[in-house]
């Protein structure tokens, strides 16, 4: 008996169509698609592209460090650049303390940048 109101509920007549232009473009058959690519574009443009030019603006400002410039390092370590290589940077602690860190650990350039 309980299978019986079961199949009654999924037999019930579908609503009547609206032929509106709102009505098919939401509600038609490729509404799924432009509704996927509409939320894609609003994340391209609210997410991924300003945070691709802010890893950009960092990589730049990484690249143009000099001796004396205030960094953070991923791991939250202050310090100050000694020395830049290709690939790694002598950073001052301390007075006393120097360590060499990859330049791609540098999380954010405190220094600020040249008005120009």
């Amino acid at each position: 008996m309980f299978v019986m109101h079961g199949v009654a509920f999924l037999a019930q007549a579908a609503p009547a169509a609206d032929n509106s232009p709102m009505a098919r473009f939401f509600g038609g058959g490729m509404s799924f698609p432009v509704m996927m690519a509409l939320m894609f574009a609003i994340l391209y443009f609210i997410v991924i592209r300003p945070q691709n030019a802010e890893r950009k603006k960092l990589q730049q400002r990484i690249e143009s460090l000099k001796k004396g410039d205030k960094v953070l390092t991923t791991s939250g370590i202050f310090a100050t650049v000694v020395t830049i290589e290709t690939d790694r940077a002598v950073l001052k602690i301390s007075d006393e303390t120097k360590v060499e860190f990859s330049k791609s650990a540098i999380a954010q350039v405190l220094t600020p940048e040249p008005k120009g």
